[in-house]
């Protein structure tokens, strides 16, 4: 049995000791009072796609799903196809949303990150919803669980599903539900670890003081300039 074999069997195993069932019961039956007027934003990584397949298979398909993607130079065109591809996957009946960060497309965007959530939180704005469905979870940070589990904006509520989720439900909810989540987690959890392991944007100077462009300079060199257009 390979390594991604074994942990494989240990997240199937927590499943049932952990009750992640149950969680999944309790985040479905949460989230469904904000969907009329809500939309499901999903990064594509294993948090989001975990509440994604929650929501669309517990409570209704034809939900509203937003994907923000990056641009090519934080998030190599590959990985970008294959979060698309899982988005889809997981209900071809969602109403899909993708706006993308045209500054993306420049070197500095890997520096001058502000620019980003200038663009970013703008586009949430203009969607229109009361509602934005988000993976967070408080097991990630103090401060996101002294915010607790619904956030008001200035122009919307943010809503956390699997807010009571811990890093092993996850990963028993994908694995026991085969939840598609992009391959890069694979390959960086064996350094980093399945605790800490996350889908973030690539040589993003945002991150330095996690050393993500550092790893990424090892495991991903072959996106640094890679400038491939989505098909």
């Amino acid at each position: 049995m390979d390594w991604l074999e074994k942990w494989k069997e240990y997240f199937l195993t927590w499943y049932d000791e952990g009750n992640v069932e149950e969680k999944a019961e309790e985040a479905a039956e949460f989230s469904e009072q904000f969907l009329d007027d809500g939309i499901v934003s999903v990064s594509g990584g294993k948090d989001s796609m975990a509440m994604l397949h929650i929501i669309v298979n517990r409570c209704r398909e034809d939900v509203n799903v937003f994907h923000w993607d990056h641009g090519k130079t934080l998030m190599p065109r590959e990985i970008e196809r294959e979060i698309i591809s899982n988005i889809w996957s997981v209900s071809g009946k969602i109403r899909l949303r993708v706006d993308r960060y045209v500054f993306g497309d420049c070197e500095k965007a890997r520096s001058e990150w502000k620019k980003w959530y200038n663009a970013f939180f703008g586009t949430l704005s203009k969607l229109g919803y009361k509602y934005h469905l988000l993976g967070i979870r408080a097991e990630e940070s103090c401060r996101r669980q002294a915010k607790g589990r619904i956030v008001s904006k200035s122009s919307w509520i943010e809503v956390y599903p699997i807010y009571h989720f811990s890093w092993k439900d996850v990963w028993g909810y994908v694995f026991k539900h085969r939840v598609p989540v992009p391959r890069v987690y694979f390959m960086y959890a064996k350094l980093l670890g399945w605790d800490k392991v996350r889908l973030v944007t690539f040589f993003d100077k945002e991150f330095e003081k996690y050393g993500s462009p550092q790893l990424d300079g090892v495991l991903a060199w072959r996106w640094k300039h890679d400038k491939s257009e989505l098909p």
